[in-house]
């Protein structure tokens, strides 16, 4: 029981111990914090050197190349260096200021080039001049359907003007392609109603000119067809070609 009692003491003294030793550190470090916080009022105000300074990196002792921390390291230092000259911690503050907007107003435009650049860079890329833009708007792309029903029926008549030619040409089979290419063309255009027969016809017309105007030139310097094919016969298979494309994609 002695023991016991003893060992408590022990302890009950070591711990009374230690805190009065806490104690007094902490007393220590708190009289050198506020020594180092200390102002002495009683010294003289260090005014800051470049309150007048205009460029606000010259003003915080910065290049214009600096970073944000960078900026925001001299500013924090200068007003702690300077922390009793009122009008100098003004200027500090303005300064910063100043810089922040500066990069964020230069940030922005960079933005709104790079917006612009990729803006113009795709206007670029999908510009079509005006005259392939109209020749466009005239065209249109068929179904399926239609395009296979209109080539099997000018291929046919391409094979029968082979097949069966005759002494004048195939006139019989370009009329009854012409006849097709000036129906189609109506009935795309709604026949009667819009009274788009006249300008089928015109249409159809300027379409077998342009097949013989092709077919009087490409031959003379492209050997394509054999010797055999007379040239009504390869006027007329040009002709064929310019109508079957004029009655399936023109508007």
């Amino acid at each position: 029981m002695i023991i016991f009692l003893l060992l408590l003491s022990l302890a009950l003294s070591l711990s009374l111990f230690f805190c009065v030793c806490a104690g007094e550190n902490n007393v220590v470090e708190e009289q050198e914090e506020a020594e180092e916080g200390e102002i002495d009022f009683s010294a003289p105000v260090v005014k800051f050197p470049r309150r007048n300074e205009k460029d606000p990196y010259k003003r915080l002792g910065l290049t214009s190349d600096s970073s944000f921390e960078e900026v925001q390291e001299a500013r924090n230092f200068l007003v702690k260096e300077y922390m009793r000259d009122v009008d100098g911690c003004e200027q500090i503050d303005l300064a910063m200021d100043a810089i922040l907007k500066e990069k964020l107003n230069t940030r922005k435009k960079a933005k709104g080039l790079k917006r612009k650049n990729l803006r113009q860079k795709k206007e670029e890329e999908d510009y079509t001049p005006p005259f392939v833009e109209r020749i466009k708007q005239k065209f249109e792309k068929p179904d399926k359907t239609t395009l296979m029903r209109r080539a099997v029926l000018f291929f046919g008549i391409s094979i029968w003007s082979i097949v069966t030619p005759a002494a004048q040409g195939p006139a019989f089979q370009l009329a009854c392609a012409f006849a097709a290419c000036v129906f189609f063309l109506n009935e795309k255009r709604g026949g009667q109603k819009n009274k788009a027969l006249g300008k089928s016809f015109l249409h159809t017309f300027a379409a077998m000119l342009v097949g013989w105007l092709i077919g009087s030139i490409i031959p003379v310097y492209i050997p394509l067809f054999p010797e055999s094919f007379s040239p009504e016969l390869i006027l007329s298979l040009f002709s064929f070609l310019t109508l079957f494309v004029t009655c399936t994609f023109l508007k």
